[in-house]
């Protein structure tokens, strides 16, 4: 995970956050024997995340040779990584890796007869007892564990989840490290800082630090900039002037001007920097306002997409756009209206997400979403449709032409076949997480739409059900199954008593 936001993330510049290194919380932090839990809060676009990765980087090659180090780096667009229990998963994955003996813990708790484990795992609690178990195991002297962007975990045991945190470490502070990084959160300043063995680093109140470090990181950028289309001294430092004074201190604001600047010819540098407003939302007014412009049909698809990125439960691969959007993606057309929303979202090889937490906050805005309902509505009943249309298409038996029925995927060599690589992979979200769309809709809706008797759900697991088992078994992802058929079963109930409330509603009024 954090390979991949290296990647996506803009270059890590040490500039940008190495003054955290000479900080005096941070110091008693990592080397005391007093402090076991720091906190760096700041608001959107100040550098949080890629601060993070420095840590991360600094720490694995630290002086203490004992040392362990585990990590997360929430995100709140991925169902995957939003959660307490991706959270406590991924760290519990990452602190193995390094002592294997630690996996002990979970050998104990495997059911090897009937092939599953004794606890819940998808309780946070229950890992949050096995981690605990781990790090007392752990023969460290010190364990640092770093959590990153914690305000993007959709999860309502928070509070709780930090007071047990606080709890941890008062027990051996010299040896358990937490450090966790956020937007300023109430949930946090309740459960954290109540002792003398926590403590905080506020970006705001390292402004000047933080002002550093947008100015190294634009004089930098416009350094780049300035090779690729030959500015002139005096233009370079225009530039350098100019997105200072905007940027007020937020290293987000920055990145996306100078994102801008990339496709902007060098006579026309200047006054496009000049024409943006300070200000992060301010600045993503404008580039609504601008996306809002030219040719209507392209205008509509490039909405159709940010709905569905907000909709979505994980960033979805370009193949995978048509299956839940409806869009083409002929000669690289999905490529095309990534990068006519390029302040909104990005692509790293195939995969679309937005730039930001604060892009999809901005969007998500009621005021904004009064906007973009202005080019159709487009919800998850929409998506349902999309995705069974595709399933209902492109599913058939044996969808891999495996050679044999005890075959298995690795009798196929995805690597080796492209082709069928890519029919799997345009399948992935639509088999994944139709469910969970539908489970999204209102129960009322679902009854008026005749999705479920009639309609493409009815279709799909009176005729393709077993196809869209086997497809789910070639993902590695039957588990899931079983959830969403127990899901479909509780809608359907609920549904018919919906219907049942409908029919004696109408037959009372019949009545009066």
């Amino acid at each position: 995970m954090k390979h991949r936001l290296t990647e996506t993330k803009d270059k890590l510049r040490r500039q940008v956050f190495e003054w955290i290194f000479q900080d005096p919380q941070y110091q008693r932090w990592r080397d005391g024997n007093e402090i076991c839990l720091l906190w760096i809060k700041g608001g959107a676009g100040k550098g949080k995340t890629m601060m993070t990765i420095g840590l991360v980087d600094e720490l694995s090659r630290g002086p203490h040779e004992s040392a362990v180090l585990t990590y997360f780096f929430c995100q709140n667009a991925d169902n995957e990584l939003n959660t307490l229990q991706s959270i406590l998963k991924g760290l519990i994955l990452r602190l193995v890796n390094q002592q294997p003996e630690l996996k002990e813990s979970l050998r104990r708790r495997w059911d090897s007869e009937n092939d599953r484990f004794n606890e819940d795992m998808t309780l946070w609690r229950n890992l949050w007892h096995i981690f605990l178990e781990m790090l007392d195991r752990c023969t460290a002297s010190k364990i640092y564990i770093i959590v990153d962007a914690l305000d993007e975990c959709q999860d309502g045991w928070m509070g709780d989840f930090l007071k047990l945190i606080v709890r941890n470490g008062l027990d051996r502070p010299a040896k358990f490290k937490w450090l966790l990084t956020s937007r300023p959160l109430d949930s946090a300043e309740r459960a954290l800082l109540a002792g003398n063995d926590q403590v905080q680093v506020s970006l705001e109140l390292n402004s000047n630090y933080v002002l550093e470090a947008v100015k190294a990181y634009i004089t930098d950028k416009v350094n780049e900039l300035s090779r690729y289309h030959n500015y002139t001294p005096s233009l370079t430092k225009a530039l350098e002037t100019e997105l200072l004074a905007k940027a007020e201190g937020n290293l987000l604001w920055a990145s996306l001007a100078c994102k801008r600047l990339e496709s902007v010819q060098k006579d026309a540098a200047l006054t496009t920097i000049q024409d943006l407003p300070p200000g992060l939302y301010p600045f993503y007014d404008r580039i609504l306002n601008q996306l809002r412009e030219g040719d209507q049909d392209d205008v509509y698809r490039c909405i159709r997409l940010l709905k569905a990125m907000m909709l979505v439960y994980r960033p979805l691969r370009a193949e995978e756009v048509t299956s839940v959007t409806g869009l083409a993606n002929d000669n690289g057309a999905v490529e095309a209206l990534v990068n006519r929303c390029a302040s909104f979202l990005k692509m790293q090889e195939s995969t679309i997400e937005f730039v930001h937490q604060s892009a999809r906050d901005y969007l998500t805005a009621e005021t904004n979403q009064s906007i973009l309902g202005l080019y159709g509505h487009y919800g998850h009943y929409e998506i349902v449709q999309g995705c069974l249309s595709q399933l209902c298409e492109k599913l058939k038996v044996n969808l891999l032409d495996l050679p044999r029925p005890d075959s298995t995927i690795r009798d196929w060599k995805p690597l080796k076949d492209e082709k069928r690589n890519i029919q799997l992979s345009c399948l992935d979200y639509a088999a994944t997480f139709w469910v969970q769309h539908l489970e999204a809709m209102e129960r009322n809706t679902i009854v008026q739409s005749g999705l479920l008797d009639k309609g493409l759900v009815g279709i799909l697991l009176q005729s393709k059900l077993l196809e869209w088992l086997e497809c789910l078994i070639l993902l590695g992802k039957l588990p899931m199954a079983i959830e969403a058929l127990k899901a479909l079963v509780n809608i359907t109930k609920v549904s018919v008593s919906c219907c049942s409330t409908s029919r004696d509603s109408a037959d009372k009024l019949k009545q009066g």
